[in-house]
């Protein structure tokens, strides 16, 4: 049963459906926007997300070798169909940081994100093929915004839309930490964000030039 069935190639849809193994699945938009398109589809069993966009070979990759590293989603199907690629992966626990849900202060979402982030760029990256290998340069997110980091139970439970990871500079994902949280939550959160990262103190001028670093 399919509450309101979408416009899925078959080979998509099959690729879905084995990976939830129920027959009532429940299907939703879940997000649209330049890059591409992510549904969601639901069974007894859980939940797997289909994202559509032009080229997602790099997210495949690069969800495969972060597996383990990471706490990402694990890739259950991968097909090229109507022009695009078709990235199928299954849902990962906890909540999107910028889910008013999670029932937390502003203050402790920026604490907690720049802790997170503090452990993401402290992972062992030998060997990565992604990215540029240079001085300075660690395991970064590559678009680290709230939506992208999962949390259950007070721990970061996921971390998702990896596309852009690889070797590189660590202020890229600090300045797109400053930037979600003063889009989600106004000025003032940038401060406490940096101080649990690490990092040295910096003036409110500093603060907003990395902020203008990451701005879209």
């Amino acid at each position: 049963m399919k509450s309101s069935p979408l416009p899925l190639p078959s080979g998509v849809r099959a690729a879905a459906e084995t990976a939830l193994g129920a027959a009532r699945i429940k299907e939703e938009l879940a997000w649209m926007s330049w890059a591409g398109t992510v549904w969601r589809l639901s069974g007894e069993t859980g939940s797997v997300f289909i994202k559509r966009a032009a080229d997602l070979t790099g997210e495949r990759d690069r969800l495969a070798w972060l597996a383990g590293r990471w706490p990402v989603p694990e890739v259950v199907g991968f097909l090229h169909e109507m022009g695009d690629d078709w990235l199928v992966t299954h849902e990962v626990p906890g909540v999107p940081m910028s889910q008013p849900s999670i029932g937390w202060e502003p203050s402790r979402v920026a604490t907690k994100l720049g802790e997170i982030l503090r452990v993401l760029h402290s992972t062992d990256a030998a060997g990565c093929p992604f990215g540029v290998k240079k001085r300075g340069h660690v395991l970064i997110h590559g678009d680290y915004c709230l939506p992208n980091v999962l949390v259950q139970d007070g721990e970061v439970s996921g971390i998702v839309d990896v596309g852009q990871s690889g070797l590189g500079n660590p202020e890229d994902d600090l300045a797109a930490g400053v930037w979600t949280l003063q889009y989600n939550f106004g000025k003032g959160f940038a401060r406490p964000f940096l101080d649990a990262y690490g990092w040295p103190p910096m003036t409110d001028q500093s603060i907003e030039k990395l902020r203008r670093r990451y701005a879209r």
